[in-house]
């Protein structure tokens, strides 16, 4: 941790164990304008603020959910914009809510399938075995 200006940052290093993210991640998302706040001193070196490192996992929670980076950059897009991109921030979590709880329902559904397979192998195995003592 540095004090820059008064206020404390972060190296990419610290930043990549913190979070779990690699460096490369890290650069990558600063590039696409993902981190649009993340400072640089003289020398080009990123310096992270708490307020990137929420910003991260907001991006590592979309991500994770089957947001797009195009969509993510969307959303930290118009939040700079201010509270007139409110309802279209909105209108994106709240298709984001109803992709997840889509992607749910058939999670449950292959769980469901996957339970069926094993109690038919299980009664097969427990066949086999009775068979197997005769």
């Amino acid at each position: 941790m540095k004090q820059l200006d008064e206020q404390i940052t972060f190296t990419i290093g610290q930043v990549s164990d913190l979070k779990k993210i690699s460096t490369y991640t890290l650069r990558y998302y600063d590039k696409q304008g993902l981190l649009p706040k993340v400072i640089r001193d003289k020398n080009g070196t990123r310096h992270f603020t708490n307020e990137d490192l929420q910003w991260l996992d907001m991006i590592r929670c979309l991500k994770n959910t089957g947001m797009n980076l195009d969509q993510i950059k969307d959303f930290v897009d118009s939040t700079y914009q201010g509270p007139e991109t409110l309802d279209q921030r909105l209108d994106l979590l709240n298709r984001q809510v109803q992709q997840i709880k889509i992607t749910i329902l058939e999670q449950q559904h292959y769980i469901e399938q996957i339970n069926q397979k094993i109690k038919v192998l299980n009664t097969e195995k427990e066949t086999r075995k009775t068979q197997d003592n005769e």
